[in-house]
């Protein structure tokens, strides 16, 4: 039993890593609720790994007091998330007519506005953003909520399974970005794209 905890600690760490791209010590920590102590052990482990390293403190953006290490994955670490998936989609792209593609991601997106208008029935606009994003990471997007400052919230995709395709067509995220508007009853914006050059994608959310 104490052998799977640890094991589960050290994949709560790669995932927080996925998500947020790099933390301190102290925010790992928080996450798996130990003390720094505790979590430096995880940490180390995963360093010997060759799995996450330490960001160079040039790049580090520590707040107030003693500055901080903090860690990110490294390339290696990627092999350990699912990904040969992207080569079928990549392909069935590469098929099927744009237009196909299209119909296909529209039908996508109405049916995943249905199953997700039930869950945010009710909900005030920051639950519903956050419920958005719980369902999203469901869906396999590993989806964060990210507070912008003046109340504005955003979702940022950390990981996407159609990644190849929305780089090829672009229809999904498109859809995708029209669906969350109607969801939210709010303006959204993508100003960031994974399939891109940036390493998630980011919808700025807008309140009308």
């Amino acid at each position: 039993m104490g052998k799977l905890l640890v094991v589960e600690r050290k994949e709560a760490i790669l995932l927080f890593l996925k998500v947020r791209g790099d933390a301190s010590l102290a925010e790992l920590a928080e996450r798996m609720e130990l003390t720094k102590q505790g979590a430096l052990r995880h940490v180390e482990g995963l360093e010997a790994r060759g799995l996450i390293e330490r960001v160079p403190d040039s790049q580090a953006h520590d707040g107030p007091g003693r500055p901080e290490h903090h860690y990110r994955l490294t390339p290696a670490a990627a092999d350990l998330f699912p990904h040969a998936h992207r080569q079928l989609a990549s392909e069935l792209v590469d098929f099927m007519e744009s237009d196909q593609l299209d119909r296909f991601f529209k039908a996508r997106a109405a049916r995943l506005e249905r199953e997700y208008a039930a869950r945010l029935a009710g909900l005030d606009l920051e639950a519903r953003v956050r419920e958005l994003a719980r369902l999203a990471s469901e869906a396999g997007h590993m989806t964060e909520v990210v507070e912008m400052g003046g109340g504005k919230l955003a979702l940022k995709h950390c990981n996407c399974p159609i990644q190849d395709v929305a780089a090829k067509a672009g229809h999904p995220c498109r859809h995708e970005q029209d669906m969350y508007e109607r969801l939210l009853g709010a303006e959204v914006e993508r100003t960031a794209w994974m399939a891109g050059t940036d390493n998630n994608c980011t919808y700025e959310i807008n309140p009308r």
